[in-house]
């Protein structure tokens, strides 16, 4: 899937002997329908979306 949907950060930096590089860290909001309907990514491998960020993007996308 990180490859599929172009998710690998190809940073020198940060990539290990051997592989391609990192997974970017990335948050998907998905249809029924597989839609995207929101997407967070980092660009730093150690960092992950905030859950209040996150929330809030439900909120907007899934209203009570």
């Amino acid at each position: 899937m990180t490859d599929l949907f172009g998710l690998r950060n190809h940073n020198t930096a940060v990539r290990p002997p051997g592989l391609a590089g990192l997974p970017i860290p990335t948050t998907l909001m998905v249809s029924a329908q597989g839609q995207v309907l929101w997407k967070d990514q980092s660009a730093d491998y150690m960092q992950r979306s905030d859950p209040d960020y996150v929330r809030q993007a439900l909120n907007n996308h899934f209203p009570a």
